[in-house]
């Protein structure tokens, strides 16, 4: 009988220990788990702050990047060849301009007459017959046209005409020589007219005043009057149909600022 007693006694007391085991194991394994769920919660957080911050600089980066686009763009607006001349607009005073006669004593900006001379000779290389019957102009000879004109609204006041700045030159076909007055819309279906329409921003130049634009240039439409403002801005203009005062005030739409 003792035997079973002490047999019994020790059976109790293995169960005990297992269950003390058990105990422990268990709370051993709740233990590792809310570590672990500690170090998955504090590399969370870290994850997030290290996106944040990189977020963070991120945009930092592209809004300095932006101002610095916009910045490049306030400079550039700057640029002589880009000065806005209309009714608005008055030639400035201290504009420098020192002219070189193109051909057939029409006067231009020393810095355009390259460019008008290669349009030109390409032009008449392609077989056409451009004309120039007006380029550089005095505030003196604006003076003169504006005071004996029958028309005063198409005519710039003087101080507020493009040809001063000399960047401006009017080309005809010289086969509309013979029409009395070559300035008419019928201009824009002459062959040189429509080659230079066409090619014209190649060489920088844009046609300053397009057809249906006159609410917004305040000038007449003109198939013959072309600007010089650089290759690259003119490339913008003539390809999205749009004239220099459209470009000017909506500038960081349209030009992608190296």
């Amino acid at each position: 009988m003792s035997k079973r007693r002490s047999k019994k006694k020790k059976n109790r007391g293995m169960l005990f220990l297992i269950l003390i085991l058990l105990v422990l194991v268990v709370m051993a394994a709740f233990f590792l788990m809310r570590k672990s769920a500690e170090n998955s919660r504090i590399r969370e957080e870290a994850r997030a702050a290290e996106e944040e911050a990189l977020q963070i600089e991120q945009e930092a980066e592209e809004e300095a990047n932006e101002q610095a686009r916009l910045d490049k763009i306030d400079e550039e607006k700057n640029q002589w060849y880009l000065i806005l001349v209309n009714n608005q607009n008055a030639m400035p005073d201290d504009f420098d301009i020192e002219t070189v006669e193109v051909e057939d004593g029409y006067y231009i900006d020393a810095r355009v007459n390259d460019a008008l001379q290669e349009m030109l000779a390409d032009c008449r290389e392609a077989g056409y017959s451009p004309r120039l019957i007006s380029t550089f102009r005095t505030r003196e000879t604006q003076q003169y046209l504006y005071d004996h004109t029958a028309n005063k609204a198409d005519t710039a006041v003087p101080g507020h005409s493009e040809h001063e700045c000399g960047l401006a030159a009017d080309i005809i076909d010289a086969d509309s020589l013979g029409w009395g007055d070559p300035l008419i819309d019928e201009q824009e279906d002459m062959p040189a007219q429509k080659w230079l329409m066409e090619h014209c921003q190649d060489y920088g130049f844009i046609l300053r005043y397009p057809k249906d634009k006159e609410d917004i240039t305040e000038i007449i439409y003109e198939p013959w009057h072309y600007r010089y403002v650089g290759k690259e801005h003119a490339a913008i203009i003539m390809q999205n149909g749009i004239c220099l005062e459209e470009y000017l005030e909506n500038m960081e739409d349209y030009y992608e600022a190296q």
